[in-house]
């Protein structure tokens, strides 16, 4: 019997790269994002693959939302084995106190609490089930928080906490919490905060820049072989991890 992950942000970037990875690494899959269009496509890049992948509309800092992607993938698999929790919105870069009330709204409406409803259900469907692996999506802004994006770095490090906390929890039920936190990896949000830093010549206080390359950019394959790791039974030792992949800018 193949296994079965559900991926929620798995329309673009990381989430639709970890998606193909795990489709080709003979997943089935579910796949829940709010952006249909290009959710659509990434379900139909893994079906080439040669597996199952459904692909639903989903809000996932909306409760109801994030149970009926978890309810959908135990109706149709009866077990779910690896949850990739990759949503995420940033806000413009801007200095504190230029925060808006929505952007803090914003972030923390995807950030956290898609985050943790996602993360609630999920853990409901493993305990059923006796076994699981999780692995949630922060940031390197969840490790070291990043100038000019202080609400973002703020709901990244709650990803970090949720993790560390659900890890200690549910050890003792078979069920493993990880966590992946990029920085600078080249995406559509890493291009569009690198177009508005230019056009607004917004200066962190503090550079982000990475130590490899020159603190250039990394590649979203070199997030998706990390998925690929966890979502193996090679990192069934691990819980409770924290893994960065940023070039070295939390040092």
């Amino acid at each position: 019997m193949r296994k079965t992950a559900v991926i929620t942000g798995s329309a673009t970037g990381i989430g639709r790269g970890s998606a193909i990875q795990l489709a080709q690494d003979g997943f089935d899959l579910v796949l829940a994002d709010w952006n249909t269009k290009d959710g659509e496509k990434t379900a139909e890049l893994c079906r080439a693959e040669g597996v199952l992948a459904d692909f639903i509309y989903a809000d996932m800092g909306i409760e109801k939302d994030a149970e009926r992607v978890v309810d959908f993938a135990r109706n149709k698999y009866s077990k779910i084995d690896f949850y990739l929790n990759n949503q995420g919105v940033v806000h413009d870069p801007k200095l504190l106190h230029e925060i808006t009330e929505e952007e803090a709204d914003y972030n923390i409406h995807t950030n956290i609490k898609g985050t943790f409803f996602g993360l609630k259900y999920m853990l409901r469907a493993m305990l059923e089930q006796e076994k699981g692996h999780i692995v949630l999506v922060s940031s390197s802004s969840g490790i070291r928080s990043e100038t000019g994006f202080g609400m973002y770095s703020a709901t990244k490090h709650a990803v970090v906490g949720l993790a560390q906390d659900a890890a200690m929890e549910y050890a003792r039920n078979n069920i493993r919490v990880n966590t992946i936190c990029p920085g600078g990896i080249m995406t559509g949000m890493t291009e569009k905060i690198g177009a508005y830093m230019m056009q607004h010549q917004f200066v962190q206080p503090k550079s982000a820049a990475g130590l490899l390359r020159e603190g250039g950019l990394g590649e979203v394959n070199e997030i998706t072989g990390l998925v690929s790791f966890l979502a193996s039974e090679k990192s069934s030792f691990m819980t409770g991890a924290i893994l960065s992949v940023d070039g070295g800018n939390t040092l």
